[in-house]
């Protein structure tokens, strides 16, 4: 696919990218970086965030004739545009993983608590492994991969009794939204449908998605992430 009509119109601007991201470094990053794309969203349904605008993204959940989405070596070229900022798999109804989100807005907490958390799954005797991706913005995630197959609601309910048993409500909270100044473990992706960051796409930020080794958390800063 050629590239976007375009090219030099900047979708994305911040902190990390003061002169802007343009259509052309979005579309390039993501022609880089097809085949882990396809990889890791392989027979998943997809919603997408686009940039309609500077730095104003909408949600893209259906296709043609409100049909799901997935992506494939015929539509990816058609699908992933200049706009075309993050990709969000959904979860099966049947899962081998499970997704915590480490929700806060303040970057040293997120480190600390996801290296908590981080330790505190390690202990259990239901997880196999356990990957930490920074997700483009300002926290982490843990996808923690079970030994076998299991509905995706028992999936979630083992990992959050898990961590009421060892949670220290000192450090954060574990509710459906984040208190001021406390980090919250969030498990809402892990439903039916639910969404997450794939590994490999940009955040909203134009930041990646990235997998980041427990040794490596301590010291990790987010320009890291940049394209």
């Amino acid at each position: 696919m050629p590239e976007p009509k375009n090219p030099d119109t900047i979708i994305i601007k911040n902190k990390m990218y003061p002169k802007g991201l343009t259509e052309s470094q979005v579309w390039k990053y993501y022609q880089d970086y097809k085949g882990i794309i396809l990889n890791n969203t392989r027979g998943r349904d997809l919603m997408f965030a686009i940039m309609v605008e500077l730095n104003k993204p909408i949600m893209k959940r259906r296709g043609v004739g409100l049909d799901v989405i997935q992506l494939n070596n015929n539509n990816y070229d058609t699908i992933i545009t200049g706009r075309t900022v993050t990709i969000y798999p959904t979860m099966r109804a049947y899962t081998d993983f499970c997704v915590v989100d480490i929700d806060t807005n303040d970057w040293k907490k997120a480190k600390h608590i996801t290296q908590l958390i981080y330790h505190q799954l390690k202990k259990s005797n239901f997880i196999i492994d356990i990957k930490i991706l920074y997700t483009g913005k300002n926290a982490f995630h843990l996808h923690c991969k079970f030994r076998n197959k299991l509905p995706i609601l028992r999936a979630k309910s083992i990992i959050e009794e898990y961590l009421r048993r060892n949670q220290n409500h000192t450090l954060y909270t574990m509710q459906h939204k984040r208190l001021v100044n406390k980090p919250n473990i969030d498990l809402s992706p892990n439903k039916f449908k639910g969404a997450y960051i794939v590994e490999g796409s940009l955040s909203i930020w134009g930041l990646k998605c990235m997998q980041v080794k427990i040794n490596e958390l301590r010291n990790f800063k987010q320009w890291k992430a940049k394209i």
